[in-house]
C-alpha cells in the first residue's frame, strides 16, 4: 500500500485516484448492465408479439416444398396456427400428416403470408 501511495504521490492522491477509478468502473458497469437489459427486453417483446395471422387461412398460389416434408401446391389451403419468430405452425387443410413446422419465408413464397418486410418491421 505504501508502495502503491508513493507511486501516484502520497496518501491523499491514492484515495483520489482510488476513489475515481472506482466511480469510472461503477458507472461503465452500470451503462452496460443497462443496455444489455434493454436490448434483452426489446428481443422478449418482439418474440412474444401476437401472431397476427393465427386463424387466418391462405390460399397457395404456386408451388413449393420447403424441405422438411411440408409441399404445397397451387390451390392448396392452409390455416395459421401459431407464430414463433420465423417458425410457423400451419395446418394445411385437408392434409393428412398436419400439422407443420415451415418458415415464416417459405410461406411468404407460395402464398400471400404477410413477411416483416412488409409490415415495415
Amino acid at each position: 500500500m505504501t508502495m502503491l501511495a508513493k507511486k501516484v504521490g502520497g496518501p491523499v492522491a491514492l484515495a483520489v485516484v482510488t476513489a475515481v477509478s472506482g466511480w469510472v468502473i461503477g458507472r461503465g458497469v452500470e451503462a452496460g448492465g443497462k443496455d444489455v437489459f434493454r436490448k434483452a427486453k426489446a428481443a422478449a417483446r418482439k418474440r412474444n408479439a401476437p401472431c397476427s395471422a393465427k386463424g387466418q387461412v391462405f390460399d397457395v398460389v404456386s408451388h413449393g416444398e420447403d424441405g422438411k416434408g411440408l409441399a404445397l401446391r397451387a390451390g392448396d389451403q392452409y390455416r395459421v396456427m401459431e407464430c414463433d419468430g420465423e417458425a410457423i405452425l400451419v395446418e394445411v387443410l385437408g392434409g393428412a400428416n398436419n400439422p407443420y413446422f415451415t418458415s415464416a419465408r417459405f410461406l411468404a413464397s407460395v402464398s400471400g403470408f404477410p413477411t416483416e418486410e412488409a409490415n415495415g418491421e
